[in-house]
């Protein structure tokens, strides 16, 4: 600490991304027509930013899907990121984090290392399974993270998903139970610690009841202060007081229960403080009232809720104010002339503490516990070991069938109705079955169901066009129909490779459109006596729409898949769902949040959440 210059104890506060970078091209000047911005991905250390890293000290790297190839490579990038590391004046190693949740929130490449559903899913299983799955899956996970490089995960998610309109959280939560959510985080946490991988416990004080976005928005919660210790706090005190988590990750949330406390934004209007930048709720909760002393991590400093009202540079000097020991991603660094910014930010961080802004000794106390941090989680020798032998590892334990058999036992133990069936609805597919339609969103998830109906029925499959799927239903002789729904809707960035097969994509973007759709296409099942099936693949709670339309409903949490070694697509979550259809049993799972009939549920097409 000593040795460490006041420049360098800022450097190493900061984790920032590599998602893109472009060293032959210039920044499009801003609104010209034409220009492409930088998206090339970084899958090889370039030597500009191999030089940034060395020459600022630079705490910190997050690496995203765009930078994650396979596992030779995201070996070969993580060490070429330590030995960049180690050739800085302080030598320090580094932090390389990873948002890796499971479910919706997922980075490795699936058809490498296995991929679970999320922590609804595993809320579905609480009921007979206990904390099984929470503790199985994060082991697996940092066993894969761990092998590749990575000491720190973005995850669990401990936000009490409250709000059935949340477009952000959602199945992204274990539950609507803030005691079932402690337990299975404590479990989560204490898993991927004890493999060896930093957890992060998010979103504080808790993101699970808004409507807004906060990639796109500025949320607020307007719980009383009971509700909020009763609700959203709860996990977070629980989680910390059983499993000590390594990281805690802010929300950019304002929470006036909390803190009433104003700032003055970049336009110069009076604003609530995000809790991002709120010292009564990182030190004064957090720290004081909860008894942490672990690191303090901000969600996304670019996102839309924090800069859409501070500047980079006064948003970190904010966050370290309020007492975060780490600005995560404050600044974009995409061409070479964008490596200034560094410099830029460092100075006025600098010039804040020497202005009193913010605390010296408070600095010396956060270094401290980012470099506690460095020393438990990141094993110094990973990347001084023989190259060969760390990508065989990897491969090894990436490639472990185990794996790939929890996740789909995970996939059907999490498998829920949400109304319960009429006996004489089981099995939905039998044997007698000659013809089955499936209309989805889009052509590759109808894709990956045709596959896996395929393994357990001799029937034909017919894959509907949502625009053309009222008429083919009522002018056909199917058996059954089966309408698979994902909300809030998917994009091609969350698809993962689902995207790169060579099939038309027939997309309604409009989710009443859909709706309707759905609607018009059951009654019309439902008036030729055919069976018929409403699966909600992500939020559960859309399911009220279509309670009296569909013979059973099934919640699943979950619709990835990914491009098989034999160019189709495979997908845990689909072979459980085909394999339900044609049981005479009822599946197993129990929902973890309360749909309620009549809902209407107001989801609106929101941007996925590609960060924190």
């Amino acid at each position: 600490m000593d040795a460490l210059s006041l420049r360098q104890k800022v450097a190493q506060k900061l984790m920032l991304d590599i998602r893109y970078f472009c060293p032959d091209q210039q920044r499009p000047a801003a609104g010209k027509a034409g220009n492409r911005h930088c998206d090339q991905p970084v899958t090889e250390l370039p030597r500009e930013l191999a030089g940034m890293i060395r020459d600022s000290d630079l705490g910190g790297i997050i690496l995203f899907a765009d930078n994650l190839e396979q596992s030779a490579q995201i070996v070969r990038l993580n060490r070429a990121l330590q030995q960049a590391a180690a050739e800085s004046a302080s030598g320090l190693p580094l932090l390389i984090g990873i948002d890796q949740e499971g479910g919706r929130v997922n980075r490795l490449p699936r058809d490498e290392a296995a991929a679970f559903a999320g922590n609804m899913a595993i809320g579905a299983t609480y009921a007979r399974e206990g904390d099984r799955f929470a503790s199985a899956t994060a082991e697996v996970m940092a066993d894969q993270l761990r092998a590749l490089g990575f000491n720190v995960n973005f995850a669990p998610t401990l936000d009490v998903n409250s709000n059935p309109d949340n477009p952000v959280i959602n199945v992204r939560s274990y539950s609507e139970d803030p005691k079932v959510v402690a337990e299975l985080g404590s479990a989560s946490v204490a898993a991927f610690q004890r493999q060896g991988v930093a957890a992060t416990v998010k979103h504080f004080p808790g993101h699970g009841d808004t409507s807004v976005d906060s990639h796109t928005g500025l949320p607020r919660v307007e719980r009383s202060l009971e509700q909020a210790q009763a609700v959203d706090l709860l996990p977070f005190r629980q989680v910390i007081h059983n499993a000590q988590p390594a990281l805690t990750m802010t929300a950019h949330i304002q929470y006036p229960a909390l803190d009433t406390t104003t700032l003055i934004s970049r336009s110069g209007e009076q604003m609530l403080a995000p809790a991002t930048l709120s010292r009564k709720i990182l030190t004064g909760i957090l720290r004081g009232e909860m008894a942490y002393d672990g690191v303090i991590v901000t969600d996304s400093l670019n996102m839309a809720g924090i800069s859409d009202y501070f500047t980079p540079e006064e948003a970190v000097v904010n966050t370290f104010a309020a007492g975060a020991d780490i600005a995560l991603m404050p600044i974009k660094i995409r061409y070479p002339e964008d490596l200034v910014q560094l410099d830029k930010l460092i100075d006025r961080v600098v010039e804040a503490l020497e202005a009193g802004e913010i605390s010296v000794d408070e600095l010396d106390s956060s270094v401290a516990r980012v470099q506690r941090l460095k020393q438990r989680y990141i094993d110094a020798q990973w990347a001084q070991r023989d190259e060969a032998e760390v990508i065989s590892r990897a491969k090894a334990i990436l490639a472990s069938t185990e794996h790939r058999t929890l996740a789909l036992t995970l996939a059907n133990a999490a498998l829920t109705n949400i109304f319960p069936p009429q006996p004489s609805a089981l099995p939905v597919i039998g044997p007698q079955a000659r013809q089955i339609q499936v209309l989805t969103p889009n052509r590759a998830v109808g894709e990956a169901f045709r596959i896996a109906l395929e393994q357990v029925s001799d029937a034909e499959i017919s894959l509907l066009v949502p625009r053309e799927a009222e008429a083919a239903v009522r002018d056909s002789g199917a058996d059954t129909l089966i309408v698979a729904s994902i909300v809030p809707t998917e994009s091609a960035v969350e698809l993962g490779g689902m995207e790169d097969l060579p099939i038309l994509q027939e997309r309604i973007t409009d989710q009443g459109v859909l709706y309707e759709i759905y609607r018009q296409s059951l009654s019309a099942a439902n008036a030729r006596g055919a069976k018929t099936v409403f699966i909600s693949m992500r939020s559960p709670y859309e399911a009220a729409q279509f309670e009296s339309l569909a013979d059973v409903h099934l919640a699943s949490f979950d619709y990835k898949a990914y491009i098989g070694p034999d160019d189709t697509l495979e997908g845990p979550i689909y072979r459980a769902i085909a394999n339900a259809l044609v049981s005479q049993e009822a599946v197993v799972g129990q929902l973890p949040v309360t749909v309620i009939t009549p809902a209407n549920l107001n989801v609106s097409d929101a941007s996925v959440d590609n960060e924190g």
